[in-house]
């Protein structure tokens, strides 16, 4: 039985049949299945249907954050469910926000098949579709001192609109009593001319106390570009700062 259980919790299933799941093993908790494929576009469901344990998900890496719904992305709860969409193609690892050392799991998402777009007749003035806002997100995630700093590469689809930045923290990891997040950082500026733009966003002075009290401090940064026209694209990440 152990050895079907574990067979069952590494099998490789599609993501139209396939609910990621917390299972408990011999050596702990993990995900169910623990890999999943999946073509660019479709949605993947989880879910944590235990009403005593929490569990959450952190994405650890890919190209980018995917668009999730009743599933809580760097927080934990219990009795959720929801999915996330894979809008592009590429590995998404994935951890618990609990139990990061026991829960990992990995989200593979293939190139569907690409229909050709029609060609716009001569003089039809049809504007080739706009780029993605955002081409990279440079974030170390262990950095020390009492502000986070990074880069983001914007495409020129973004000129001319804003960048915005906000650190959140567990209250728990501030001295609170409940799981919430709260802000502790936020800086916002304009996308000018340059398209790479580096960004510092110092802790507010009690995150900074927290920081110094207990060494460390973990925060969730997000970063939101808005360009002149269309939808905010936003990216989170998870930093570990020192002292």
């Amino acid at each position: 039985m152990v050895a079907l259980g574990a067979l069952q919790s590494t099998a490789i299933g599609a993501a139209d049949e396939a609910t990621v799941e917390p299972a408990e093993t011999p050596a702990g908790f993990a995900w169910k299945p623990t890999a999943v494929t999946a073509t660019a576009g479709a949605s993947v469901a989880f879910r944590n249907p235990g009403a005593v344990t929490p569990h959450g998900v952190h994405w650890t890496a890919g190209p980018e954050t995917p668009s999730c719904s009743g599933v809580p992305v760097d927080a934990f709860g219990t009795s959720w469910s929801g999915s996330c969409t894979f809008a592009q193609a590429g590995t998404y690892p994935f951890v618990c926000t609990v139990h990061p050392e026991e829960m990992k799991g990995t989200i593979t998402v293939a190139s569907g098949e690409a229909t050709p777009s029609p060609t716009p007749a001569p003089g039809s003035g049809q504007a080739p579709p706009a780029s993605p806002p955002v081409e990279a997100l440079r974030l170390p995630g262990r950095q020390r001192g009492s502000a986070v700093r990074g880069s983001i590469t914007v495409s020129p689809s973004a000129l001319g609109g804003r960048l915005t930045v906000e650190l959140k923290a567990r209250r728990a990891s501030l001295g609170g009593q409940d799981k919430g997040l709260v802000r502790v950082g936020r800086v916002v500026s304009s996308v000018a001319g340059a398209r790479q733009l580096p960004f510092v966003v110092p802790l507010k002075p009690f995150a900074r106390r927290a920081l110094l009290q207990r060494r460390h401090l973990a925060v969730i940064v997000e970063t939101v570009v808005t360009p002149p026209s269309g939808q905010p694209t936003t990216i989170a990440r998870r930093v570990k700062l020192s002292a």
